[in-house]
């Protein structure tokens, strides 16, 4: 087998994700070759075009040049003259393999009622896919303009049940959203799909966005017992799609290709760093599933509470004790501000009072966290807590007196919690459970 040249031309690339991408679907496969990113403007795509076509095996094509590039072919298979774009040559000849890894998700649309979010070039795609599937789609854009036009489009093309979402009612519901919009996009981390509420129970939602990965939409739908379907799969398989093309005669081990799925994400939140912060009432498991979930990750894991301590160079207890409540308030803001200035991916875990004070949440929400709230019942963090004397909201007279005292304190920092919160993750189970429910939040 030759060695194959290969690339992504596009602009601007500085934070993609491609040469890596492909440079393990290579090593998986068996594959000699080696990819590079080539930042073209579209002023420079004329001159530059045929250059690749002749010097390369092929190359990918990305934003601005989807289109642009078409002119400059000699041919193109079926799927780019459908979608009118293409994203990867091989030769002279262009191909859409966007479609090959949005398939390749399995999402269920064969007679699904469908809503699809956007009416960009991604979602012109899926539309058409959901349509040909079968699916009664309805599609939602902030421009209705576009979404009619869309609509029109697909009805042009023979396709029947379409129509645009003039007003989605609370009484609506779908079994599968496909999101094309940009809301969740890094860096804008804490932004939701809109009507994501609208997908029925036990529905599937796939986010073409894949960084973040998770986004907080895929993490929502996951957290009520959804499936969702990050775009990064997506990503992957439509890179895995390129490579056959430049690489007919390579050997593409399935189970080797979905091994790297989970190395992409890693990889990917190494050049766009996130904090997992973990917050709730004493006793919700913030430390322990905490540090079992870095453990698991391979990053970092960090205790609030702990590394207070270890600056002020006594007990939270002693701190309460000597200086009051707000003294320690003021240094927990402080040394949070601190953490999350920090580079690289970590993940947090807070002390329970925190999330109370209007400026931590600002902090949090400004930034580049995902904060996942453990919600767990009075009587189960009693069971928890109840014989543990070190805990400043414990000290009382009796007990009945401190389980009154925890009840009221709960209830008064919920709505502070679920403010605060990206995710709400039930927590009352055992840690294997609960550990598990935040693997599953946080899947590629």
């Amino acid at each position: 087998m030759s060695v194959i040249k290969a690339g992504l031309i596009g602009s601007p690339l500085g934070h993609s994700m491609s040469p890596y991408i492909h440079e393990r679907i290579m090593e998986a496969s068996g594959i000699s070759g080696k990819y590079e990113l080539y930042e073209i403007s579209p002023e420079e795509l004329p001159k530059y075009a045929p250059i690749l076509m002749r010097e390369l095996t092929g190359f990918n094509v990305t934003i601005p040049h989807k289109v642009a590039i078409l002119p400059f072919l000699d041919d193109m298979a079926p799927m780019v003259r459908e979608y009118g774009a293409a994203n990867t040559v091989c030769g002279k000849i262009g191909y859409n393999t966007d479609v090959d890894g949005f398939l390749s998700c399995n999402i269920p649309m064969k007679k699904k009622k469908v809503l699809l979010l956007g009416a960009g070039g991604v979602s012109r795609m899926m539309a058409i896919e959901a349509l040909k599937a079968g699916a009664d789609l309805t599609i939602w854009a902030r421009s209705p303009e576009k979404a009619l036009a869309l609509v029109k489009e697909c009805k042009g093309k023979g396709y029947e049940k379409v129509s645009v979402a003039e007003e989605i009612t609370e009484n609506s519901a779908f079994d599968t959203v496909l999101n094309g919009t940009p809301c969740g996009m890094w860096p804008n981390v804490h932004d939701v799909a809109p009507h994501l509420d609208l997908l029925s129970d036990g529905g599937t939602f796939f986010d073409t966005i894949y960084n973040p990965c998770p986004t907080k939409s895929c993490m929502q739908v996951r957290a009520k017992g959804g499936r969702a379907v990050s775009g990064l799969k997506m990503l992957l398989n439509q890179a895995i799609a390129a490579e056959k093309i430049w690489a007919p005669d390579a050997y593409f081990d399935d189970e080797r290709l979905a091994a790297i799925l989970p190395d992409v994400r890693k990889k990917l939140w190494e050049k766009n760093p996130m904090k997992i912060v973990l917050t709730g009432f004493m006793g919700a498991g913030k430390t322990t599933i905490g540090r079992r979930l870095a453990e698991d990750m391979k990053i970092p894991f960090l205790d609030l509470d702990e590394r207070i301590e270890a600056i002020a160079g006594c007990p939270i207890t002693e701190i309460f004790r000597k200086d009051g409540e707000e003294t320690f308030r003021r240094m927990e803001h402080d040394v949070l501000k601190a953490v999350l200035e920090t580079s690289g991916s970590e993940v947090i875990s807070l002390g329970g009072g925190v999330l109370t004070r209007e400026e931590n949440r600002a902090l949090l929400a400004s930034g580049k966290a995902v904060v996942i709230y453990l919600k767990v019942d009075s009587d189960t963090i009693w069971e928890r807590v109840k014989n543990d004397t070190t805990r400043p909201l414990l000290q009382a007279s009796d007990k009945e007196t401190a389980y009154r005292n925890m009840c009221a304190r709960l209830s008064d920092r919920e709505a502070s919690y679920l403010e605060g919160s990206d995710v709400v993750l039930p927590a009352g189970d055992k840690v294997e459970v609960v550990l598990q429910k935040m693997k599953d939040l946080l899947l590629p």
